[in-house]
């Protein structure tokens, strides 16, 4: 094999990997947690708070208090992740929201939880959010 050959061989072989990880950081997969939440989201909670979490759906019209937006100013800083997690847990008294204990695991709860704070109400994990 020539020198030119070999160099031309290798900057074909580097161009694929550069394609490669280009592609790939475009197509990034969310992580487990962050998927999960995203699916129970839209299969359980999305009819009421709205595929933005914003509330503004069919339902908001007909139940009282409507669902929470979770997108406000107002949710972001009242709204903690134990709260949250409560309210899916055990539902909220005096509202249309049920209590998703026997149908979702903590885990789901959780993932769930993660999902809305971080992908809705666009907030930032805790630094020392512990990885399950």
């Amino acid at each position: 094999m020539n020198r030119r050959a070999f160099k031309q061989q290798d900057w074909i072989f580097f161009s694929g990997i550069l394609l490669n990880l280009f592609f790939a950081s475009q197509v990034m997969a969310l992580p487990a947690d962050l998927e999960t939440g995203r699916d129970i989201f839209y299969k359980h909670c999305k009819a009421c708070h709205g595929d933005k979490g914003d509330g503004k759906t069919f339902a908001a019209n007909v139940l009282n208090p409507p669902p929470k937006n979770f997108t406000a100013e107002i949710s972001k800083k009242e709204l903690t992740e134990k709260r949250m997690t409560n309210s899916v847990t055990k539902g909220r008294k005096g509202t249309a929201m049920m209590p998703w204990e026997s149908n979702l695991t903590q885990e789901e709860i959780r993932a769930v939880v993660i999902y809305i704070r971080q992908k809705l109400m666009k907030l930032k994990p805790p630094k020392n959010a512990d990885k399950h």
